[in-house]
């Protein structure tokens, strides 16, 4: 299955926590689905490559979520294995409550990252990256823009909820945007599917909830399809048409 199979397309997904995650990628590709599997940490992410290694479909993805860091070393082992991975994530900020505490080893995780990223990027097949931003997407994308990334890797902010101002500053930098049923059952997420140029746009499930588990290929299709009809109807458009949209924006992504 090559990018131009694709006929839907989740920009950040989990594969690492399904109970059988290897059944998950075969039936995927047998149904068009195209995933950009993200880990939370690099330990994570072998083992994702193995569940999906026979399967074109599945764009394995070598990441350190924000919840898991503690200290700025935390990123060396993913920035080791960045010269050799095209796909990162998921990374980024939060500056939720819950996280703050972490903050300065987040950002200084961030950094490196990016730089790393930046460094290792391939003009002729760029990086992806697909990023948390949390009550920060003003400092995610200062770093994205310090750090050369921006303009050298390709940027998704994954279910993006930051103010409009700073939607606009993350579309002139170049990001894409991907859009998954919950985000598009606040009014934050309705409003940006309906005004962000259409050409940006690409869906997600942030599947499953949790590890182990046991949900299917058929789960993350049911959310696909959610979020294609609530960015629909959000742009008054045919689902179909969006549909079509996002397998184009995902190939023109992988490629």
């Amino acid at each position: 299955m090559g990018t131009a199979d694709i006929e839907y397309f989740d920009a950040h997904v989990h594969l690492g926590w399904f109970a059988n995650a290897a059944a998950v990628a075969r039936d995927a590709a047998k149904r068009g689905l195209g995933m950009l599997a993200v880990t939370v940490t690099p330990e994570e992410y072998p083992g994702v490559c193995r569940n999906s290694a026979a399967q074109s479909n599945v764009m394995p993805a070598a990441g350190l979520h924000p919840w898991w860091v503690r200290s700025p070393e935390d990123a060396d082992a993913l920035c080791e294995l960045l010269p050799n991975v095209r796909f990162v994530g998921e990374i980024g900020l939060d500056a939720s409550p819950r996280h703050e505490a972490t903050w300065d080893a987040q950002l200084a995780a961030l950094v490196k990252i990016c730089a790393a990223c930046a460094q290792t990027s391939d003009p002729t097949a760029p990086k992806v990256l697909s990023i948390h931003a949390v009550r920060s997407a003003n400092n995610v994308l200062d770093v994205l823009e310090r750090t050369g990334a921006a303009t050298s890797c390709r940027c998704v902010l994954h279910w993006f909820s930051g103010s409009s101002e700073e939607l606009w500053r993350a579309v002139h930098l170049g990001c894409r945007f991907s859009l998954g049923e919950r985000s598009l059952q606040t009014r934050r997420g309705r409003e940006y599917a309906r005004i962000l140029p259409v050409e940006r746009l690409l869906t997600e499930t942030d599947l499953p909830k949790g590890e182990r588990s046991p949900a299917t290929a058929d789960d993350i299709l049911d959310s696909l399809t959610r979020a294609i009809e609530g960015i629909a109807a959000a742009r008054n458009t045919p689902a179909e048409a969006v549909r079509l949209e996002i397998a184009a924006n995902a190939a023109e992504l992988l490629g």
